[in-house]
């Protein structure tokens, strides 16, 4: 039998640098759980950024807090037609308290918050079921423009007449992390968006929003990228539904 030369048989791997670097790398992962952690989490900001990149076709305009980027949302908001806000997800209230203050004597807001106050309804990313509980009670925020909505979504969301309300700016603020509820408050809000209305989704750099992005939001509206965090995503509607 004929031996055959290896050299007739070249390995294209051994000119890719990374192939050669990543059985050392795989070794520093095995050995750091933090370290693991850590470049899993930048890998996901990574694939956020690129996403941003490839569906909006510009580089992310991204700020380093979220608070910053509530800041350039709040220009967006008319000061001439009254606020609806739709907060999905309040847990202790920072972020109603900081938009409460923002808006500060506004008495043409109205501020619906939607809230098991019990945590989260299942695990997700790290955290376990019922994290985020703020004892089933809402936030002591003393404010009359505030309406809580204490309980599953699915069961609270109907108690608002949203047609009613179509002559507002509206302001919705995504903050349920989880992808069932999030799905549920969007599919029975979206009819009623108009240009205009300013879209926030606080863990947008997660799978469960971002699904709920790639296949409900961004498919069924028009809508511009304001800005975002490593994390977050802030959105105005430029076309309605349909």
């Amino acid at each position: 039998m004929r031996r055959r030369s290896s050299s007739a048989f070249p390995d294209a791997s051994q000119y890719n640098f990374w192939i050669k670097l990543a059985p050392s790398v795989a070794r520093l992962f095995g050995a750091s759980s933090t370290l693991r952690t850590k470049t899993i989490n930048a890998a996901q900001i990574a694939d956020f950024v690129d996403w941003q990149v490839r569906v909006f076709g510009a580089r992310p305009t991204v700020f380093g807090r979220r608070e910053t980027l509530w800041e350039r949302l709040a220009q967006r908001l008319d000061p001439n037609r009254r606020l609806v806000v739709l907060e999905f997800g309040v847990a202790w209230g920072y972020a109603t308290n900081w938009w409460l203050c923002r808006l500060g004597g506004r008495d043409d807001v109205v501020w619906h918050g939607f809230d098991r106050f019990t945590g989260l309804p299942r695990a997700w990313r790290e955290y376990p079921q019922g994290m985020f509980d703020a004892g089933g009670q809402p936030p002591a925020i003393d404010d009359e423009r505030v309406r809580w909505h204490v309980g599953d979504v699915q069961d609270t969301l109907g108690a608002v007449d949203l047609p009613a309300a179509r002559d507002a700016q509206w302001l919705v603020l995504f903050d349920m992390d989880i992808y069932e509820p999030t799905v549920f408050a969007w599919e029975a809000i979206n009819a009623h968006l108009r240009p205009g209305d300013v879209i926030y989704l606080d863990e947008a750099v997660d799978r469960d929003e971002r699904c709920v992005l790639d296949e409900m939001i961004l498919p069924s509206i028009g809508c511009e990228s304001v800005g975002a965090t490593p994390y977050a995503l802030g959105l105005v509607v430029t076309r309605p539904v349909g």
